[in-house]
């Protein structure tokens, strides 16, 4: 399967799959969004890779949602239906790299935006470069973090950090993510990569059928609620941007 926004390395069971906009900080655009759900549905059935990191390049791991994709901000030609459709995107992609039955790192250089670190907390485990930062803007700017990224974070750091992340929009360093428990691991700049690497051969040396049915059991637990407390975040998101648009 070809990609025109990201690339997939395998290295025996293991895959690099690395973001490709560069130019635009590796922000989500609906093509790009459209690929890393291909991507995941692509690598949840081969059954020879046993764990996957996600990545960008050296300056940014995401910037989040794409500000200057139209069809996601500011779909003037598009129907409620069709801006729900394209909004939702990305709810789905982060459940299909959640849905990934091996063990999947993301590995953050730079910054991790919004939506980018939704995809981040998709994965099971995130290593973060101690110079890069955490940053959701979505409320400061207008609208809500939808994409299911509300449980997701109440899972990692509870009720009231994540009103603190995600209502102040605080930047969040490295060494606070990594005390509060948004990151599991710290790496030298430059280093996530090589860190993500060290733990993914860690994970694949494991018994591979007790460790897929373990984060299984983990995720079905901890993620019981999820529909149940963000099922109209999309809709939620559309009325916002509408809202920003009329200027209330």
């Amino acid at each position: 399967m070809s990609y025109d926004n990201l690339t997939i390395t395998r290295e025996g069971g293991l895959a690099v799959v690395t973001l490709g906009r560069p130019d635009a900080r590796n922000a989500l655009n609906v093509e790009l969004i459209s690929e890393l759900r291909r991507a995941a549905l692509e690598l949840h059935d081969d059954r020879d890779i046993s764990a996957v990191i996600l990545t960008g390049d050296r300056s940014s791991f995401s910037a989040g949602a794409d500000r200057k994709d139209a069809r996601i901000f500011a779909p003037a030609d598009r129907t409620f239906l069709d801006h729900w459709k394209d909004t939702e995107a990305g709810s789905e992609v982060a459940k299909a790299w959640e849905a990934l039955p091996g063990m999947t790192i993301a590995a953050i250089e730079g910054f991790a935006i919004g939506g980018g670190f939704t995809l981040a907390m998709a994965c099971d485990f995130r290593v973060m470069s101690e110079t890069a930062f955490i940053q959701i803007p979505e409320v400061p700017l207008g609208f809500n973090y939808g994409w299911n990224s509300i449980p997701r974070m109440v899972n990692l750091i509870g009720p009231a950090r994540t009103k603190r992340v995600v209502v102040m929009g605080e930047k969040v360093a490295a060494a606070t993510a990594l005390d509060w428990g948004l990151v599991d691991y710290l790496a030298p700049e430059g280093q996530a990569l090589a860190e993500a690497r060290a733990l993914a051969a860690r994970c694949m040396a494991m018994p591979q059928l007790p460790v897929q049915f373990t984060k299984r059991a983990v995720n079905a637990l901890a993620n019981q609620a999820q529909e149940a407390s963000s099922h109209a975040d999309m809709a939620q998101i559309v009325l916002c941007l509408e809202a920003v648009k009329a200027g209330q």
